[in-house]
């Protein structure tokens, strides 16, 4: 299994999340998004590091 932090901005961030996220970062699973929107880096570091919960919007918030 391999776990990425990735920025996503653009059409890669997924149409329910735009255009409050122009860009954000996740936490992919083999290719899924498993955690995120996150507003930085660090946020999703540490949930890809297990030091905080994930979480997964389906709709846009700031």
């Amino acid at each position: 299994m391999s776990l990425q932090i990735k920025q996503l901005s653009g059409d890669d961030v997924p149409k329910a999340w735009r255009p409050t996220w122009a860009v954000c970062w996740v936490v992919e699973l083999d290719g899924t998004v498993v955690g995120g929107p996150y507003n930085d880096e660090q946020q999703a570091r540490a949930v890809a590091e297990g030091r905080e919960p994930p979480r997964l919007l389906q709709t846009p918030a700031p």
